[in-house]
């Protein structure tokens, strides 16, 4: 399931309103709360449907919890005590009616059912996530920043390890937060921890995709990782989407293709 709906998400994000297949005759319209069941070789397969969202192409995302398999068919009854294998994935919700699913029975489910979904919306989209836990942004951004000023402290202590764990506390409670973010991922760098510097540097980039120093700073990375022809097509970008910064890539594009020259 998860690749056809793989495919209709990069339809939709290419600005394609069609879909791989067309939606079949019979399709199950899945919602909230629907307990469905498939049978898989020997074994049978359940999943939860937590939440759907629909799509402007008309098709939706269901956001399921899967249990594991079963030897026999589960019921909505069984299914309460059935083992969870996954707590949170999106899934076409018109695949359900398009591969065999059965539903069997439909429950709301809990705050505690939905900590998969819950997650899943911290990551992706913060202001729904405040929504639908109701927290306080206000009082999440003061208490990341205190996180984020006691890591700069420490830092500046040479206590960096301790400094990290700071960040990690502010991104924790604000995943938007890419100062912190950025943060962190310099002083992975000042300890010589390359490749965890470049994952910090790729998530701050996923929040803030204009931030030249996270960009660099990537590029960077790749070249102390010995990843030079990456490095390269980075700082080759950055001269032109970075004017401001355009000597500073043009100097380390200089260095790198130096570097690879020396390789050959």
């Amino acid at each position: 399931m998860l690749p056809r709906f793989i495919q209709r998400l990069a339809a939709r994000l290419g600005g394609s309103t069609s879909t791989p297949d067309s939606p079949a005759e019979n399709q199950l319209a899945v919602k909230p709360g629907d307990l469905l069941t498939q049978r898989d070789g020997q074994v049978w397969r359940a999943v939860w449907i937590l939440e759907v969202d629909p799509w402007p192409d008309g098709t939706a995302a269901a956001h399921c919890l899967s249990y594991k398999p079963m030897d026999a068919k589960p019921t909505a009854d069984s299914l309460k005590r059935a083992e969870v294998s996954i707590w949170h994935a999106p899934i076409d919700a018109g695949s359900f009616g398009e591969e065999g699913w059965e539903l069997i029975g439909n429950r709301q489910p809990t705050e505690e059912d939905l900590i998969g979904f819950v997650e899943y919306l911290r990551l992706t989209d913060f202001p729904r996530y405040l929504e639908v836990t109701g927290k306080d942004s206000k009082e999440i951004v003061r208490e990341a920043n205190a996180h984020y000023l006691r890591g700069n402290e420490l830092c500046e202590q040479g206590k960096k390890q301790e400094g990290i764990a700071e960040y990690d506390a502010a991104v924790e409670l604000f995943p938007l937060f890419f100062e912190a973010i950025d943060n962190r991922a310099f002083t992975h760098m000042e300890l010589g921890n390359f490749r965890e510097a470049l994952n910090d540097f790729e998530q701050s980039l996923r929040v803030n995709p204009d931030g030249p120093a996270a960009f660099f700073s990537k590029g960077e990375c790749l070249m102390r990782l010995g990843e030079l022809a990456a490095a390269e097509a980075i700082f080759a970008e950055g001269v032109g989407r970075f004017p401001e910064k355009k000597a500073l890539f043009q100097d380390f594009l200089k260095r790198v293709r130096a570097q690879r020259s020396a390789k050959r």
